[in-house]
């Protein structure tokens, strides 16, 4: 579906309209932000994946199922397409998403997906391995997972993604 959708647009220059509320972009913005922070392939796929699944739920959930979602339930579902070497059932519905209405605009989400299921496919298993915490020169511990949590749990309460939508 995403390929009829990708190559009509393409062919037309015209791209079907998504509500992705502003909410949803400011908390996107913010978490990419995150990267430098956290720039452990385990983390910058996760990353990439959240905001995947936020712009994706955007299309896929009414305003009261999306309110539900919670950033455990996407850390579950990372996993679980890592478990799998392959996207869900759920998160590929959510990849139907047209993201943009212009073309720049949808191959950059299209390449971000090409690069998920890449890495998903490929093994990035290996990256989780020791993502719960990282051994540092001095000899502390990092809990590089729990901080990366955390900091996007501080942003989703900051943008209040979770508040009802007027869509």
């Amino acid at each position: 579906m995403p390929q009829v959708i990708g190559w009509w647009a393409i062919a037309t220059n015209s791209f079907p309209t998504m509500n992705i509320t502003p909410e949803t972009k400011q908390l996107i913005a913010a978490v990419q932000a995150l990267k430098p922070q956290y720039p452990d392939p385990a983390s910058s796929l996760f990353i990439d994946f959240y905001c995947q699944c936020r712009q994706g739920m955007d299309y896929l959930f009414p305003a009261t199922v999306h309110q539900t979602v919670r950033l455990l339930d996407i850390l579950q579902w990372f996993f679980d397409c890592i478990d799998r070497k392959e996207p869900t059932s759920l998160v590929r519905l959510m990849w139907n998403d047209v993201a943009g209405p212009t073309l720049q605009e949808y191959l950059g989400d299209e390449k971000i997906e090409a690069s998920l299921l890449t890495a998903f496919e490929g093994d990035c298993h290996c990256y989780l391995e020791h993502w719960d915490r990282v051994q540092l020169r001095d000899g502390s511990v990092r809990l590089v997972m729990k901080e990366l949590l955390a900091a996007i749990s501080d942003l989703e309460l900051t943008v209040n993604v979770n508040a009802p939508s007027p869509l």
